[in-house]
């Protein structure tokens, strides 16, 4: 607490954390200056789109350190996760080299994330580029082999890899405007009660 207490009063006059807007514990300052609560700047950064820096909630410049203020004496189960983190994350974004157990261990999140984002129109065009260049693979096969001998198998293969992708881009369509519908109802549903509210 005592080095907190003179870190607070040599650093910054206000102790408070801008995303919970409590005093800020398990301090960690950005590169950028600002003071943040270490467990609110990790849960902003572990929700960022394929866990990319973060910008500074407060300066919108890109945070490549955090330098941890108080964690490291700290011996308790949250406190060593944290510390955990903060280590990760300038691992990443710090420069700082990597192990490719880490990469490993990173591996089901970004399937997760690239699954979430196939299901959207960004994904459906992933994957008619797919559908484009599986066709192109076959044509070029199909053209450079002589006509006695065409490579049967593989032609079924890429004949069925080009059905799923079709019916891939289909379902995507599907689910696209399904949820389009859903959001325009609810905006719809949202517009009609708030004039009913408004006339009575």
């Amino acid at each position: 607490m005592e080095l907190l207490q003179i870190w607070q009063c040599s650093n910054h006059s206000d102790f408070s954390c801008p995303i919970c807007l409590q005093t800020a514990t398990f301090p960690v300052e950005t590169n950028c200056g600002h003071l943040f609560c270490a467990a609110c700047l990790i849960t902003y950064w572990k929700h960022s789109p394929w866990l990319a820096a973060i910008t500074c909630p407060l300066c919108r410049q890109k945070v490549v350190i955090l330098d941890n203020i108080s964690c490291e004496k700290q011996q308790d189960k949250p406190s060593k996760q944290i510390v955990h983190d903060i280590r990760d994350y300038n691992k990443r974004f710090a420069g700082q080299p990597r192990h490719f157990a880490d990469y490993l261990y990173d591996m089901p999140l970004f399937l997760t994330l690239a699954l979430r984002g196939i299901f959207t129109w960004g994904g459906l065009v992933w994957i008619f580029f797919l559908r484009v260049a599986v066709c192109s693979f076959g044509t070029i096969i199909c053209l450079s082999s002589s006509f006695d001998t065409k490579p049967e198998p593989l032609c079924s293969t890429l004949g069925t890899a080009d059905d799923m992708a079709v019916v891939s881009l289909l379902l995507i369509c599907m689910i696209n405007i399904c949820q389009q519908i859903a959001s325009n109802g609810a905006n719809i549903a949202r517009s009609a009660a708030q004039s009913m509210l408004s006339e009575s």
